[in-house]
């Protein structure tokens, strides 16, 4: 009788041992898969997560759209042919543009490649360097600073470049500006960015890396160097 008794026991406690086991199991493995849905949650939502480009003001607007009417002005008894923009053209325009008191970066120039390296841009030739030095000394110092530049391209327009450093965060509006058929200037598009990383060298290279989104974890965009 004892015996029964004692085997009947025994199986009460290995069942009871066996059913927390397996609760304690089911518990770890609910846990787990908790973890991974919300770590996969995560993960699509940085993927659908949209680059959006800074707010632009209209008071910024306004500005762009005046300052590109003064370049247009200036420019207006440079005549040029649309579909064939020569280098004295160009010349001609980063010369009544530098005595007109803007910092004017000339169109890019490629340095020669070589088999084992790429062709690569060397830094555009940029007129009123004092000026961006200026700028990127008191950005430097956290202090309230800004400048525009003038980015020629080979259509005979420009990229407007206005930097703002406030408290140590610099921004930049980019503005496409494109030739007319009449030869007057217009606005293609803006675009407001944050400025990464903003250096000069003792080569009075300035580079000027950016990103389209004020968040600091989305890698960069692209890089602007101008030989000063």
């Amino acid at each position: 009788m004892s015996s029964t008794k004692r085997r009947k026991s025994y199986k009460n406690i290995c069942s009871k041992l066996l059913a927390g086991t397996l609760l304690v199991f089911s518990m770890i493995t609910l846990t787990a898969c908790g973890t991974t849905k919300a770590k996969e949650t995560k993960n699509q939502t940085k993927e659908t997560k949209k680059w959006e480009p800074l707010k632009i003001s209209e008071q910024e607007k306004t500005q762009a759209q005046k300052e590109v009417k003064q370049i247009s002005t200036i420019c207006q008894n440079i005549k040029i042919d649309k579909n064939k923009v020569t280098k004295k053209d160009l010349e001609n325009l980063y010369q009544i543009l530098t005595k007109k008191g803007y910092p004017t970066a000339q169109v890019d120039q490629e340095s020669h490649g070589t088999k084992n390296a790429p062709v690569k841009f060397k830094p555009s030739k940029t007129s009123h360097g004092d000026k961006l030095k200026t700028f990127y000394k008191q950005a430097k110092a956290g202090k309230t600073a800004d400048v525009t530049l003038l980015q020629q391209n080979t259509s005979g327009g420009f990229a407007r470049i206005k930097l703002e450093s406030r408290q140590g965060k610099t921004t930049g509006i980019l503005t496409t500006i494109y030739r007319e058929e009449d030869g007057s200037l217009s606005i293609s598009e803006m675009v407001k960015y944050k400025v990464k990383m903003l250096e000069l060298s003792e080569k009075d290279v300035l580079t000027l890396e950016f990103y389209l989104s004020d968040q600091a974890e989305l890698q960069t965009d692209g890089v602007m160097r101008f030989q000063l």
